[in-house]
């Protein structure tokens, strides 16, 4: 996975970030911000004491305008061609740090985060295992009464992409699995949406 993202960003990064609005950068940093305020935080209370971890930051698309909003924000991502990309347009934000990743997060301690979210990146992952290990680290690095919001490709029916898949169209899942595969870890999930689409999305808290 990590050759292969680091060669997507060296042809066009913002591409394989954002495959709609790669066209300039202003067209993509909008982006940014409408994803964030739609699919990410839309919903929720947002305290500006947050601590905030997102998995698969990319090129800090979606860090840049929730910096300003929390107190803390890490980014970890599996390449490093990316991050490059990401420490250069975050450079201004005191508050972000950039973490690489090889699927843990064992270099981040228990209980450090009030939210950990991942956007348009799960769609992307070839094996379910991934996935679920991203989740049980989700859940040790959250604090009690943490927030946890995945979003996943839901479009079930393809059937082939069920267990096996590659780093561009990866793994599917039912709304029902991504429940039953949270709560197994000890999530209490309080809302799934999207299901049936490329747009599956979780919402979970750790219970306190």
């Amino acid at each position: 996975m990590r050759a292969d993202w680091d060669l997507r960003a060296r042809e066009n990064a913002r591409f394989y970030v954002c495959t709609t609005d790669a066209g300039s950068a202003e067209a993509f940093d909008a982006s940014g911000e409408r994803d964030l305020a739609a699919h990410v935080l839309d919903g929720l209370d947002v305290p500006s004491g947050w601590r905030v971890l997102e998995i698969g930051c990319g090129v800090g698309r979606l860090i840049r305008p929730l910096a300003p909003r929390v107190a803390r924000v890490v980014g970890v991502d599996v390449s490093p061609e990316m991050l490059d990309r990401a420490r250069d347009s975050c450079r201004n934000l005191p508050n972000v740090e950039l973490r690489q990743t090889d699927g843990g997060l064992e270099f981040l301690p228990d209980a450090g985060f009030d939210f950990v979210f991942s956007h348009i990146v799960f769609q992307h992952l070839p094996r379910k295992t991934y996935a679920e290990r991203y989740f049980r680290e989700a859940f040790r690095v959250l604090a009690p009464g943490g927030i946890f919001r995945v979003q996943v490709d839901g479009r079930s029916r393809q059937f082939f992409r069920r267990s096996i898949a590659d780093s561009w169209s990866g793994v599917v899942f039912s709304g029902p699995e991504l429940r039953r595969r949270l709560e197994r870890i000890g999530f209490r999930v309080i809302e799934i949406r999207g299901e049936g689409t490329q747009y599956l999305r979780a919402t979970a808290i750790k219970p306190g």
